[in-house]
């Protein structure tokens, strides 16, 4: 990003950028308009932006990096790796790992982020002791032997949540804010954003680790797919996604896993049907929707052929 005002780059090896930031705490907005990229960057106060084109070399953060994508799609190239991210689906990266961002159209991301030094007071302070809290204090207490791996998160259930929207609209309206008090309300909000995401409510997060072999690798993406989907995907275009024959991908699966695609992809959206009738009021008509069946009535056999109970009967039985 040549044109950028926001951030330096600067690297002792001239293959590897290295994006600063001069602030502890920083939102970027990215969103595709056309052929460019529009670039909005909150910090110390001040909401700037500019448009152009998208920034293309893989590079390293000096700081953490929470990306979250708001809307449509986009694919993370993450070391020598790509990674499909939809909307209400993001990562958590260290400061050592190399990634770059390919925005579809219409595509509008946010990336939080946070200095080590912010992260440090944050561990010392009212924190939690979930995945996110115990990847943070890893990588800071790693003395330089940084792990290969990151965390990635999607919804638990078919839609976004609304809290963690709400939360961080919030942050956004401190971080550009000059009051007196910014910094404890930005530090709070943060803690509850990252709280936020820990909640098996909101979202589903997994830790990868980089440096599996190929096929732990590929069974690991099978199954991310398949749960972020909620069931709702096919053997081709899981094949489509990661590149390989679609029953090479199964035999993969069904060995560490005992199961062929589609029956984890059957077992994960009969799950997905009874958290939605347990925890939700949503109408059967509006689960089948959220879960993308063609109508009530096929998820309505669906639903009986999975548990036997009709999702009406289910509903009662299992809602305290």
């Amino acid at each position: 990003m040549t044109k950028d005002p926001f951030s330096s780059l600067h690297s002792a090896n001239e293959e590897i950028p290295q994006i600063a930031t001069h602030s502890p705490i920083v939102l970027f907005f990215k969103q595709k308009i056309g052929g460019t990229v529009l670039y909005t960057k909150v910090q110390d106060g001040e909401i700037l932006s500019f448009e152009d084109e998208e920034y293309k070399a893989l590079h390293k953060n000096q700081n953490f990096e929470l990306m979250y994508v708001l809307n449509g799609e986009l694919t993370n190239l993450i070391e020598d790796k790509e990674y499909l991210f939809h909307a209400g689906e993001g990562c958590l990266l260290n400061t050592q790992i190399l990634h770059r961002e390919i925005l579809s159209e219409g595509c509008n991301v946010v990336f939080l982020n946070l200095s080590p030094a912010v992260i440090a007071e944050l561990l010392d302070n009212d924190s939690g002791n979930g995945p996110i809290f115990q990847f943070l204090e890893q990588n800071l207490q790693s003395d330089g032997q940084w792990k290969r791996s990151y965390i990635e998160f999607s919804p638990t259930l078919p839609y976004q949540s609304e809290n963690f929207h709400i939360i961080l609209d919030s942050l956004q309206l401190e971080i550009a804010t000059s009051k007196i008090g910014k910094t404890y309300f930005q530090k709070g909000l943060i803690l509850r954003l990252l709280d936020a995401l820990e909640n098996l409510n909101q979202f589903s997060l997994q830790q990868i680790d980089l440096d599996l072999s190929k096929e732990d690798y590929l069974v690991n993406r099978i199954l991310h797919l398949i749960d972020s989907r909620f069931g709702n995907i096919s053997r081709k275009e899981i094949e489509a996604v990661l590149h390989y024959n679609a029953e090479y991908l199964n035999r993969l699966l069904k060995r560490q896993t005992k199961m062929t695609i589609a029956h984890y992809a059957q077992t994960v959206r009969t799950k997905k049907a009874q958290q939605l009738l347990t925890s939700t009021d949503l109408s059967v008509q509006r689960i089948a929707e959220q879960l993308n069946f063609s109508n009530e009535a096929y998820f309505y056999h669906y639903f009986k052929k999975q548990t036997g109970l009709s999702p009406n009967q289910y509903r009662q039985k299992f809602t305290f």
